[in-house]
């Protein structure tokens, strides 16, 4: 068919589709009869493949299906209620162990000779045992090759051949109202797809992850999807499956995917080094406008004492307009950019002082190079920055900063962040290495903290 019979019939269609529209005594179902055939003529009018049969070939023996086990503490705020626990019985200080807890989600082959596997990292999280269910059938163990809390993302390795293996597409060449389809294990049924558009990008706000730039698509999902893969008409992965915006809620036609161009950087780092290295930077911006209510920048709201920003010219009331001469218009599009920068990493910022302007060169501190004391439990994995002569009159604070607090770790979960500033344990004033080991040490099992966070003080307790 030449491409001016296969316009004209595009054009009876359309002209079709309009009349039924305008008629209202045609029944709902004899239009979207009307609209089928519309579509089907079209695509075999343009010469397109209605089917997308052919391309999900390619793609199903990649997905795999991801179940764990393990033993763990089980968690529930109505554990922490003490009415509660008197009529459980549980006496102060007691828990219950979950045993043999099991996780289902999904997984992507991403290389078919080493047996490499994408997933999410909560799928794996404090596993015992991890099992692979491939196409063909074959449930496989597999080992914990690394994750990363920031981006929600992990590898996994399985020994096995032969593996299909699934090739990365580029995330930032999508577009809103792409075609895109998410294949998974959603509530364990294996090699299930679910076909939708691009509905945004770049969404953030969630409070999910660290690390927030998301493929937002209504392609259905349910628990179990997780860590599956999100691709484009072509086939390729575009996109690795998160799951539902909220925890313990169900998915109201919004589903959301970590971006292959982030996804792919990650897991390259995870099989190299089996974790994520991240430089530290140390300020925090909020956005500022006019006061016609247009962008004046990113502000630096709250800069932490001795980090690579104080010592190398950042100061408070900065308004940087550029991050390696790009423009970032939001504090998520900065804090994202920063937090996959590795240590030692050389960056430049344009900054606004007053009327005057100015391009400074920073390079990021390494976290592994600064000095630690040993750990009470609530803060063990934290990274502690020890204090040093500082240029700056806005940096009093004497304690150390918190260089690094994980998101899983328990020091997060007791409400420290990065930035703080360590006063006090117990009450007494923690200025140097030897003086908070000592601290530690003396504790009775009970430790309070005193911290300082963008000028207010704070106490943490805990055992």
């Amino acid at each position: 068919m030449t491409r001016v019979n296969a316009l004209a019939r595009q054009a009876e269609m359309l002209a079709l589709l309009q009349g039924a529209r305008e008629m209202p005594s045609v029944p709902d179902f004899l239009l979207v009869f009307v609209i089928h055939m519309a579509a089907v003529t079209f695509a075999s009018a343009s010469g397109f493949e209605v089917s997308f049969s052919g391309t999900l070939d390619r793609v199903r023996p990649a997905i795999v299906g991801i179940s764990t086990t393990a033993n763990r503490v089980l968690t529930n705020e109505l554990l922490d209620d003490e009415n509660v626990r008197r009529i459980l019985g549980l006496p102060e200080g007691a828990f219950i162990v979950e045993t043999n807890a099991t996780t289902t989600g999904s997984g992507v082959i991403i290389d078919g000779d080493q047996g490499y596997i994408v997933t999410s990292r909560h799928v794996i999280a404090d596993a015992d045992d991890v099992a692979v269910t491939l196409k063909d059938g074959r449930v496989l163990p597999a080992e914990i090759v690394g994750s990363d809390a920031t981006t929600d993302l992990a590898v996994i390795k399985i020994d096995a051949s032969p593996l299909v293996a699934l090739g990365w597409g580029r995330s930032s060449g999508l577009k809103v109202g792409d075609f895109v389809a998410a294949v998974g294990s959603p509530l364990g049924l294996e090699q299930t797809a679910t076909f939708g558009i691009v509905s945004g990008l770049g969404r953030s706000g969630l409070s999910v992850d660290d690390y927030e730039d998301y493929i937002q698509t209504d392609a259905a999902v349910n628990p179990g999807s997780s860590g599956g893969a999100l691709v484009n008409a072509a086939g390729e992965l575009v996109g690795v499956m998160r799951g539902v915006p909220i925890p313990n809620e169900r998915s109201q036609g919004i589903a959301f995917a970590i971006p292959s161009d982030i996804a792919a950087q990650v897991v390259q780092a995870l099989i190299k080094d089996g974790e994520i290295k991240r430089g530290w930077l140390g300020v925090s911006v909020t956005l500022a406008r006019t006061d016609e209510g247009v962008s004046a920048g990113l502000v630096v709201d709250q800069l932490a004492c001795n980090s690579a920003a104080e010592r190398q010219g950042v100061r408070l009331g900065d308004i940087i307009t550029a991050l390696n001469g790009r423009a970032l218009s939001t504090e998520v599009s900065f804090n994202n950019f920063v937090s996959l920068l590795s240590p030692d990493a050389h960056i430049t910022l344009d900054v606004r002082r007053g009327d005057a302007t100015q391009r400074l060169a920073l390079t990021l501190s390494n976290p592994d190079s600064i000095q630690t004391a040993p750990m009470h439990p609530l803060l063990d994995a934290v990274v502690f920055g020890l204090p040093v002569s500082s240029p700056s009159r806005a940096c009093m604070p004497t304690g150390p900063v918190l260089l690094e607090v994980p998101p899983d770790s328990a020091a997060y979960a007791a409400g420290l962040r990065t930035g703080d500033y360590l006063t006090a344990i117990n009450g007494e004033p923690a200025f140097s290495a030897g003086r908070i080991e000592g601290l530690l040490e003396s504790n009775d099992g009970k430790i309070s903290v005193d911290i300082l966070r963008a000028g207010t003080a704070y106490r943490i307790e805990a055992e």
